[in-house]
């Protein structure tokens, strides 16, 4: 369950914001993950109700938004979403070519937003 882990290292960036910021009870967090990372947003939901209880954070609302895949041909340079991830291994729709699409979004892990009192 690598879900833990990645709340745990959003909790510690998360905590030092508000650290920053003066403030100390966190409302909301608001997530971002990409199609790739294979996030579970139950887990993570499970995850951050474990991390928060009995902590002046109980009670913060958690909000997630899977961000879908979209890749670019090195070939000709166009950018599509695939219809499933193992369509990384189809040719593009544009020109066919069938290797080395770049990733332009769709994956990593993304703090977009707190609040906090």
């Amino acid at each position: 369950m690598h879900e833990l882990s990645l709340m745990a290292g959003v909790m510690d960036l998360a905590r030092q914001e508000l650290e920053r910021h003066g403030a100390s009870r966190l409302t909301l967090m608001r997530l971002r993950f990409g199609e790739l990372d294979q996030v579970l947003p139950d887990a993570l939901r499970m995850a951050f109700a474990a991390m928060t209880a009995g902590t002046s954070w109980e009670g913060a609302r958690l909000e997630l938004e899977e961000e879908p895949l979209e890749l670019s041909c090195p070939l000709c340079g166009h950018r599509f979403r695939p219809g499933a991830r193992s369509a990384l291994y189809a040719p593009c729709p544009s020109c066919g070519e069938t290797t080395g699409f770049g990733v332009v979004r769709g994956e990593g892990v993304f703090l977009d937003h707190l609040e906090a009192e």
